[in-house]
């Protein structure tokens, strides 16, 4: 009897532990802020859109910068008191990132924000955001301005095949003027061949020629 009494008590002690340890689960995630939606997020004087969305104390999503056109992602993390976001972008000069050490009450969000990109530039500063809207479904990425790759492209260079070719069509269309002349412009300039009597001279007896009267 008596050890069906102790079994039943350590039966009731499980069961309280188990209950309670529950209960106080089911109350650190009815403790954690409501960040799903979509956040307007305040550094200085630079302002970037948030589309966050949230599992448990877990934060992932979206941002994008209208002013310095360029999209990223959001990770990070939250619980009852504190949260902390990083986003992570890419501009012309490199990767660059946004880290928020905060808290968030009433559909806001305050705290400090680091900012760095991969050319050394760092700021530090207070950030604030608010939720704009609870429906995630309303984010739309900004548009990208890329850099004119064809401004910055070299001009095509001319090849040795081209050139050459040219230089050598040239040469030819030269050479071709200066090889070839006519003949006939060259006519004084060639004796009589022999056995031919020029005009005007008479061939004497057998002392010798002699000229014609």
């Amino acid at each position: 009897m008596l050890r069906c009494h102790r079994s039943h008590a350590a039966l009731l002690v499980v069961l309280m532990v188990f209950c309670t340890g529950g209960g106080l689960a089911q109350n650190a995630t009815a403790d954690l802020p409501a960040l799903e939606g979509i956040w307007r997020l305040s550094l200085g004087q630079n302002a970037v859109t948030m589309a966050i969305h949230q599992f448990e104390g877990q934060i992932f999503g979206s941002a994008s910068s209208s002013e310095e056109s360029w999209n990223g992602v959001v990770m990070g993390s939250a619980d009852n008191s504190t949260l902390e976001l990083t986003i992570t972008f890419l501009k012309e000069s490199g990767l660059a990132e946004i880290r928020l050490i905060g808290s968030c009450a009433n559909e806001e969000m305050r705290g400090t924000f680091y900012r760095s990109d991969s050319i050394g530039n760092a700021e530090r500063g207070e950030f604030e955001a608010i939720l704009i809207n609870p429906d995630t479904s309303g984010y739309t990425p900004v548009k990208e301005t890329l850099p004119d790759i064809s401004a910055s492209e070299p001009a095509p260079a001319i090849t040795s095949e081209n050139t050459s070719g040219t230089s050598l069509s040239e040469s030819q269309g030269t050479g071709a003027k200066n090889r070839y002349t006519d003949v006939h412009s060259l006519a004084h300039l060639v004796p009589p061949a022999a056995g031919v009597i020029p005009p005007g001279i008479n061939m004497g007896g057998a002392g010798g020629m002699g000229m014609m009267g």
